[in-house]
C-alpha cells in the first residue's frame, strides 16, 4: 500500500472542463489506486459527468455530495480523509494532468520522502500553452525536511503526500490560513506544512501538468491610511500562523520520530519558534511611521529577522516589503 496513489478531486460547478480532467485521468499510465470525488454542491451538470465517470472509470471511484457546500478547504480535506492509498494526489476540476504524471511521481517514492512537487504547463481556457509555472524547481532533486521558508508552499495540483502525513494531526485542529486569516489553513499549505516538517520533498523540473488560467478581478489601489491597516491586518494573520505552526510541532504526539525518521523535533521547534519571534518583530514596524519605522527596520535587518528562520538566507521580498511601507509606496 505505500507506493499506491489515491487521487482526491474536488469539485463544484466544473461542467466547462472537468471531462478533459476526468479523460487525463483515465489515461495515466499508472492508474490511481482510487479516485476519491467529493463534490461541493454543484447545481450545473457536474455530478451528471461525475456519474458517468464513475460508471465508466477502470479503477475505483468513491463519489459523495455535501449539501449544503463545505467550500474548498474543508471540501479537499473531508475527501481526503476518505483515501487508503499511500499517497495523496490532489486534483483540480480545470487542469489536464501529463499521462505519465503518477508514473513520474511515483519514481520519487523514496524513503524519507513524505512530499513529491511538480512544475506545470500554464494554459488558457483554450488549453493553448501561456508559459511554464515553475514554482521555483529548477532541478529535479531531494530537499531536506525543513528546507523551505516557513510560509512558503506549493500548490496542491502539484503536489503529492504521503497519506501518513496528514493523518498525524487533526485537521480540525489546524491553524489560521497565513494568507486568508478568516478561514483555517487551505489543503495544501496545510499539506506543504506537515509534509515539509516530517521529511523530505522530492522536487521534479518536468510540467505534469496543464495549469488552466482564468481572468481574475483588478483591485484598485487604497488609500495610505487603508493600506496601513491592510498591512497591519495582514502581519496579525502571519502571526497568528505561525503561532499555530509552532503548537502543532508542540502537539505532535510521541512515536512520530519512529514513524518519520527525518523529523527533528527540536530543530523543528527553534526554526517556527525563530519565524515567530521574526514576524512578530517585524509588526512593530507597522505601529511606526517614517523616519521611526525606517529606524526600526534598520535596527530588525541588522538583528538577522530578515533572513530564513531555517538557513539564513535573506528574504528579499520582506526586505522590499517593509522598505516600501517604511517610504509610504
Amino acid at each position: 500500500m505505500s507506493e499506491t496513489i489515491s487521487v482526491v478531486l474536488a469539485t463544484y460547478n466544473g461542467e466547462r472542463f472537468l471531462e478533459e480532467q476526468l479523460q487525463s485521468l483515465v489515461t495515466q499510465t499508472v492508474r490511481p489506486f482510487e479516485v476519491i470525488i467529493s463534490d461541493d454542491d454543484s447545481t450545473d451538470t457536474t455530478p451528471d459527468l461525475l456519474a458517468t465517470f464513475e460508471r465508466s472509470a477502470p479503477f475505483p471511484v468513491k463519489r459523495w455530495k455535501n449539501s449544503p457546500g463545505l467550500g474548498f478547504r474543508e471540501n479537499f480535506l473531508r475527501a481526503a480523509s476518505k483515501a487508503t492509498g499511500g499517497w495523496i494526489a490532489f486534483c483540480d476540476q480545470d487542469d489536464i494532468w501529463r499521462q505519465d504524471k503518477l508514473e513520474v511521481c511515483q519514481r520519487h517514492f523514496d524513503e524519507g520522502v513524505t512530499q513529491v512537487v511538480h512544475q506545470a504547463d500554464l494554459i488558457d481556457s483554450t488549453g493553448t500553452k501561456i508559459g511554464l509555472f515553475s514554482q521555483g524547481i529548477e532541478e529535479t532533486r531531494i530537499r531536506t525536511a525543513l528546507f523551505y521558508d516557513v510560509w512558503e508552499t506549493f500548490l496542491g495540483f502539484s503536489m503529492m503526500v504521503r497519506r501518513e502525513v496528514l493523518d498525524i494531526f487533526p485537521s480540525n485542529q489546524r491553524f489560521v490560513d497565513y494568507i486568508e486569516p478568516k478561514h483555517l489553513i487551505a489543503h495544501d499549505r496545510w499539506g506543504f506544512f506537515l509534509a515539509q516538517t516530517l521529511g523530505k520533498t522530492a522536487e521534479i523540473a518536468e510540467p505534469l501538468v496543464s495549469y488552466r488560467q482564468h481572468s481574475s478581478n483588478l483591485f484598485g489601489k487604497s488609500g495610505r491610511k487603508q493600506a496601513d491597516a491592510d498591512i497591519r491586518s495582514k502581519n496579525q494573520g502571519y502571526i497568528d500562523a505561525t503561532r499555530g505552526m509552532l503548537a502543532c510541532i508542540e502537539g505532535l504526539p510521541e512515536g512520530t520520530e519512529a514513524r518519520f525518521p527525518g523529523f527533528r523535533r527540536q530543530a523543528a521547534l527553534r526554526v517556527y519558534a525563530s519565524a515567530l519571534r521574526q514576524v512578530e518583530a517585524r509588526g512593530n514596524i507597522y505601529e511606526l511611521a517614517g523616519h521611526m519605522a525606517f529606524a526600526e527596520f534598520i535596527r530588525l535587518i541588522k538583528s538577522g529577522c530578515y533572513r530564513s528562520a531555517q538557513d539564513g538566507r535573506l528574504r528579499w521580498r520582506s526586505v522590499a516589503r517593509d522598505l516600501a511601507f517604511c517610504f509610504g509606496v
